[in-house]
């Protein structure tokens, strides 16, 4: 179950959350998800890749689909602040 939960979360991130946010932000390229299993722990990412090379990194491990989306939103709104 934790898995297809997992699973679930990487597509809906790569292509529903990538494609709304690189429409939003002209300056986003795309969203990746990555899930890394590091024996005890599982972090999960999501990368906010911008055109002019910046990648910026937003750790959504435990969230909801959401709570992942609202985490994303808020690490572009502080990409484009900062």
């Amino acid at each position: 179950m934790i898995l297809e939960n997992l699973a679930r979360k990487g597509d809906f991130v790569r292509r529903e959350l990538s494609r709304c946010v690189a429409a939003m932000c002209p300056g986003v390229v795309r969203v990746e998800y990555h899930c890394h299993d590091e024996g005890d722990l599982l972090n999960e990412l999501a990368l906010i890749r911008c055109a002019d090379g910046v990648t910026r990194r937003v750790d959504v491990t435990g969230l909801g689909l959401l709570e992942t989306t609202n985490a994303v939103l808020k690490g572009v709104t502080q990409e484009a602040a900062g």
